[in-house]
């Protein structure tokens, strides 16, 4: 079992969502400080970069989303195709129909 290098209580799975990524990390159950162990920064980090940053337009009283041409090219998109929003805890994600 792991310990917290600062109050020394159990280290428990945690995680969650920053930026937009999700994460895991150890919480301790008895201050609540959170850490990640190497590999999970490195997994959180490899993450985080291939994170797209993209732009929104206004589009009548809705948002328009601007997919990457390499997510087009990717998953074979075309501009009348239809997508599915998924909401989710932290977010929301969209998928090709």
């Amino acid at each position: 079992m792991k310990k917290c290098p600062g109050c020394g209580g159990r280290l428990a799975q945690a995680g969650g969502m920053r930026k937009g990524v999700t994460y895991y990390s150890l919480r301790c159950e008895k201050c609540g400080e959170e850490i990640m162990t190497l590999d999970q920064a490195a997994s959180y980090l490899d993450e985080a970069q291939k994170a797209k940053l993209v732009k929104l337009s206004k589009w009548g009283e809705s948002l328009a989303v601007r997919i990457p041409a390499e997510a087009v090219r990717k998953y074979g998109l075309n501009a009348k195709e239809k997508a599915r929003i998924l909401f989710e805890k932290d977010g929301f994600k969209i998928v090709p129909a």
